[in-house]
């Protein structure tokens, strides 16, 4: 499958080897920001669903964690 590709678009690919260890720095934050950002959005994005509803059963305490 991988001789199919043209030899222009893999000589583009990110090769860590060969770029600059800045460049290397940077890419690396990045992503390790983009996925712990994602893991911070998951996680409360599914407690407060949860938590509304448990105030939507009926929980007290549920609801007075949502005001």
């Amino acid at each position: 499958m991988t001789s199919r590709l043209d030899p222009k678009l893999k000589a583009n690919f990110f090769d860590p080897e060969q770029n600059s260890p800045r460049k290397n720095f940077v890419i690396s934050c990045l992503f390790c920001a983009l996925f712990f950002g994602a893991g911070w959005f998951a996680l409360t994005s599914t407690l407060e669903e949860m938590t509304m509803r448990d105030c939507a059963s009926g929980i007290q305490k549920a609801c007075d964690s949502l005001k």
